[in-house]
């Protein structure tokens, strides 16, 4: 009789222990805003926007800066500091606001274009020019909006032969 109480307790402790277990979810990653230049990664704390107006064909000129911490706008609206930066030149369908979705390189200022003048640059002063500064030549810029919030990823390729990749989430500041 003991030994029936003993593993009728023994089964009712283990049912309850191991149907209380629950597999948990996986945690998601965090969002790091960051960009990959010749291996290395560099943080992105400051996003940038102006719309630079129309460029015909009901296309707006749309100049977007994603930068570290260091490098920040003055006074006068203008970069200042040494660090990193990215400058994509983008170009949508509306005089509003930077529209969400993929703008893929292009030659002519298009709808949902990114053209040449856009560049990157790493441990860069902008007062002295001195410092890494890397033309695009191609590369897919994707642009999600949600409220104030907007999110940019992408993959570029440098005058250099070099890809970078990354994202920035944050909101954009009017310069």
């Amino acid at each position: 009789m003991m030994k029936n109480l003993f593993f009728a307790l023994f089964a009712i402790t283990a049912f309850t222990v191991f149907s209380g277990c629950e597999k948990d979810e996986p945690a998601e990653p965090a969002f790091v805003s960051e960009f990959t230049y010749d291996g290395t990664d560099y943080e992105l704390t400051n996003g940038y926007y102006n719309n630079l107006g129309a460029v015909g064909g009901g296309n707006y000129d749309w100049d977007v800066i994603l930068s570290s911490k260091e490098v920040t706008l003055n006074a006068s609206n203008q970069l200042v500091g040494t660090g990193e930066y990215i400058y994509l030149d983008l170009n949508a369908n509306s005089a509003e606001n930077l529209v969400a979705g993929t703008y893929n390189w292009a030659t002519q200022r298009d709808a949902f274009t990114l053209v040449a003048g856009s560049e990157i640059t790493v441990d860069y002063n902008i007062a002295t020019f001195q410092g890494t500064r890397d033309r695009l030549t191609g590369g897919t810029v994707t642009v999600a909006v949600d409220g104030a919030e907007t999110t940019i990823t992408f993959t570029l390729n440098t005058q250099s032969g070099k890809t970078v990749s990354g994202q920035w989430k944050g909101e954009l500041v009017d310069y």
